[in-house]
């Protein structure tokens, strides 16, 4: 194929400007060619959060956009969210979830839903046609280990690796959507263990913020300090975890150690287990996570079969940490 250059479309176009009186037409116009759209969607989780605002900013030259220019939207009820970059952007990304003015989240210790008062974050290496992005306290992690360098596709997924090995004895994997999904996963035992551990995970960030003294303030005071309310709590845990990681490839020792102490301390036996169903309605299942017997009542109740929600469950007794 021949490539027409700038000074050949100025001369046809000049030529073709000019009378001959021959009736005929001008050169056809150039022809370019259609800009594919690309798109970050999610879900953003600390348990559920609803109607928060959300960011999704290109990274250029390094940081994050100012978010004044970022695509933005709303979750939805289930957490859900989709921004479209209508030029095709494909670079890197980072999303913030911040508060609007009635965000809530619910709080899986009891299920009811409380205020949204911090900002969440995640990175993606580079945006596509369908990009999967998932808000979480470990994705938050993530983008504050990577927000201590230059931001670029290398730098965050050295990032993600850093802080998934670091939360390695939990089994947090950020690929994993936050909830139940038996809509789109029902039938791959699996992938609902991931996701069941994952919402494990999450709720036991809501346990510890509440109970245990080893998440700390910047002060040194206790998340759970006397006075404090629950939202309150879950913000400081948060910002406490985002502190472990002192580069964007290492974690402080200590930090770390106090964190997993911390979660692991916390039996998840009185979880409001968030279940997207077949029909594509969320519900909160009450589920002791650490019984065979309350995990396959619970699936019952999101619409599995018998037999499907014990093979299921046999699977995810054996996969959640």
């Amino acid at each position: 194929m021949h490539k027409i250059t700038g000074m050949a479309l100025a001369t046809a176009f000049a030529l073709g400007g000019c009378g001959g009186g021959d009736g005929g037409s001008g050169p056809a116009a150039a022809v370019l060619p259609a800009v594919t759209s690309t798109s970050v969607s999610g879900t953003a989780a600390k348990g559920i959060i609803k109607q928060a605002k959300v960011l999704v900013c290109r990274v250029v030259n390094g940081v994050p956009e100012p978010d004044a220019s970022c695509a933005s939207t709303t979750t939805g009820n289930d957490g859900s969210y989709r921004v479209t970059f209508s030029d095709g952007y494909a670079g890197p990304a980072m999303v913030k979830v911040i508060p609007g003015t009635a965000s809530t989240m619910m709080d899986e210790t009891t299920g009811t839903d409380i205020a949204y008062n911090m900002t969440m974050r995640a990175i993606v290496p580079a945006v596509s046609t369908t990009t999967t992005v998932y808000v979480t306290p470990f994705s938050e992690m993530a983008a504050s280990a990577v927000s201590k360098t230059t931001i670029d596709a290398t730098t965050i997924r050295q990032s993600i690796d850093a802080v998934q090995s670091t939360m390695l004895s939990l089994g947090v994997d950020m690929s994993v959507m936050p909830m139940m999904d038996l809509k789109d996963n029902g039938s791959d035992p699996a992938m609902l263990t991931l996701q069941s551990n994952m919402v494990k995970q999450l709720a036991r960030v809501a346990m510890a913020a509440k109970n245990s003294n080893l998440l700390k303030d910047a002060n040194g005071v206790a998340c759970n300090a006397a006075g404090t309310t629950t939202s309150q709590q879950i913000a400081c845990a948060v910002t406490a975890m985002a502190g472990v990681m002192n580069s964007y490839v290492t974690a402080d020792a200590t930090k770390s150690a106090n964190v997993l102490a911390a979660l692991n301390a916390q039996n998840a036996t009185s979880v409001n287990m968030p279940i997207l169903k077949a029909d594509g309605t969320i519900g909160a299942q009450l589920t002791d996570m650490t019984s065979s017997a309350s995990m396959q009542t619970a699936m019952q109740n999101a619409g599995m079969t018998v037999t499907a929600a014990g093979n299921t469950v046999n699977v995810m007794m054996g996969g959640m940490h």
